[in-house]
């Protein structure tokens, strides 16, 4: 895949926007803040991330990943040492940029690829860019040099960034994997967080201080865009992934990514027990990470969490006319949607 322009780069990233209408995007349920967790802990951080063991066909697996790697990463103090006032875009804490890891690095190893790190030049330029969106109250992938606390490094980081107004840390991370709202309609913020190709990423968080919104910049178009693609657990990379997936993070949106498929033509079945669920196919868009078709099963919308199931509730799914390499294909998968705490 070739670089792409300054231009195409900035319309590949969309926006998150809570209550908010910029640039025709709205989203107006945001993900909600987190919540302490009775002996929550990032204390054995190191180990986990060291050792990501998860098998998504194990329920057992799947629950105990949930515990380990989504629920540490609530509750954690940001620690920011900023003023929106004075356009100090301070820093955040270790234990709050880890706690962000945390959580983009479950969502990725759910999804079947490898985990990524911090990179401290990409956290500085993303720290300057959600300063600017929080202090101007705005979203832009190219804001101007008028806006306050503008700083070059935070424009560059802007361009590169899935960007969230109202929401900012693994509440955002959850935010984006959600993608809710008529403007997301091609999931291009999941997309960008489940980009096999990626190693490393920044984030920058401001939090909302004396009427500011706070903000988050998640630094996800790096030195790694356009690189070889490497192995993920099958050819396609779907969410909610094949397997057993808590309900918590199964979300209205469905998407289905294939990195040389082409979707123009495909379509999508879903059932439970054999009954059809009737679904709405997202228009297709390319151009967000790989390429992917996106559906809502019916009773959901794109701003849904998904219910809690009053037991385990597997679906089958069937993507039938892809191309790939000139040649149609078919592919079909299960997903069992669980109660983690049953």
């Amino acid at each position: 895949m070739q670089v792409a322009s300054t231009w195409r780069r900035s319309r590949w990233i969309s926006l998150v926007v809570t209550s908010l209408l910029v640039f025709g995007l709205v989203a107006p349920l945001a993900a909600q803040e987190p919540q302490a967790i009775a002996g929550g802990s990032m204390n054995y951080l190191p180990a986990v991330m060291s050792n990501p063991e998860l098998d998504i066909n194990n329920r057992q697996s799947v629950v105990n990943f949930y515990t380990n790697f989504y629920l540490p990463s609530e509750g954690v103090a940001d620690g920011w040492t900023g003023s929106q006032a004075s356009c100090n875009a301070g820093t955040t804490s270790q234990a709050y940029r880890d706690a962000i890891l945390l959580r983009v690095n479950y969502f990725r190893k759910m999804a079947g690829m490898a985990a990524v790190t911090l990179n401290e030049s990409y956290n500085s330029q993303a720290q300057q860019a959600a300063l600017m969106m929080s202090r101007n109250n705005s979203l832009s992938h190219s804001p101007p040099t008028s806006w306050a606390c503008y700083t070059a490094a935070g424009k560059t980081a802007a361009g590169k960034s899935n960007l969230y107004l109202g929401q900012i840390g693994p509440g955002a991370i959850t935010g984006y994997m959600l993608d809710p709202g008529a403007g997301n309609s091609a999931a291009g913020h999941r997309r960008w967080i489940l980009y096999p190709q990626n190693k490393s990423i920044g984030t920058g968080d401001v939090p909302s201080r004396s009427g500011y919104a706070g903000s988050n910049a998640l630094y996800v178009i790096t030195s790694d865009f356009g690189t070889a693609r490497p192995a993920t657990r099958t050819e396609y990379v779907p969410w909610p992934p094949a397997g057993f997936v808590p309900y918590q993070v199964v979300f209205g949106r469905w998407s289905f990514a294939l990195h040389n498929g082409n979707f123009s033509n495909a379509t999508i079945t879903m059932s439970q027990n054999g009954t059809n669920i009737p679904v709405t196919k997202e228009t297709v868009a390319t151009g967000f990470g790989e390429n992917t078709i996106v559906w809502i099963p019916q009773g959901y919308n794109h701003s849904s969490s998904w219910a809690q199931p009053s037991a385990d509730t597997t679906y089958t799914v069937t993507i039938s006319n892809v191309v790939v390499n000139s040649q149609n294909r078919s592919f079909t998968y299960n997903v069992t949607v669980i109660n983690p705490n049953q």
